[in-house]
């Protein structure tokens, strides 16, 4: 496995407890947006009558079982917020306790932090934050028990991004067009003289 596909699952696994939160969270004003409407007065914003139809599982009891299923989809949620928790945990014990990069670490992917407040927490700029953490990740991918870990979850990661759509394409050498190896994609052609031959501008 290539170093820089090892570093993306590494990356994926430390966000599983923060996408799971994402997900729950989602849940959770679903699951209010839902209660609003059926809670709304006569007349009052979001009120729609229930029509009353032949079929019972439709109406009141359909919203009924809506709130019952996303309220079970909201604990199997925080179970696997838990789950995803200890994962993250387990591989952020690779980093010496004494170690600022550890703090960083798990406040970014336990307490789930934004960069902005991580700075401030501290203290250190982004830019070092950022710095540190994937210096980090390179020297866990050192591990042999990561390296395993890595290798597990390899395949659960290229299904993840072909479900959300995020199938990487090979990368040219530094984003670059071929054959320009200088990074200027706007390079002036040669001009070319009386005679047809290249000449530098």
């Amino acid at each position: 496995m290539e170093k820089s596909v090892q570093e993306d699952v590494l990356k994926w696994m430390l966000g599983q407890a923060f996408r799971a939160e994402d997900h729950k969270r989602r849940l959770d004003e679903r699951l209010k947006r839902i209660n609003a409407e059926r809670n709304a007065p006569i007349g009052g914003v979001g009120y729609e009558p229930i029509i009353k139809r032949k079929d019972p599982g439709e109406g009141a009891a359909s919203i009924v079982f809506q709130l019952a299923d996303i309220e079970e989809r909201i604990y199997k949620q925080k179970s696997e917020i838990e789950k995803a928790i200890v994962r993250v945990m387990t591989i952020i014990e690779y980093i010496p306790i004494t170690e600022i990069d550890r703090e960083i670490f798990e406040m970014r992917h336990i307490d789930m932090m934004q960069w902005p407040d991580i700075e401030a927490a501290i203290p250190m700029s982004k830019s070092q934050c950022i710095r540190r953490y994937n210096a980090t990740i390179d020297r866990l991918l050192l591990n042999p028990r990561i390296q395993k870990m890595v290798k597990s979850n390899e395949k659960d990661y290229l299904l993840w991004c072909m479900e959300h759509d995020r199938a990487k394409p090979k990368k040219q050498s530094g984003g670059m067009k071929p054959g320009n190896k200088s990074g200027n994609l706007n390079q002036k052609k040669p001009r070319k003289n009386k005679r047809g031959q290249g000449k530098e501008s």
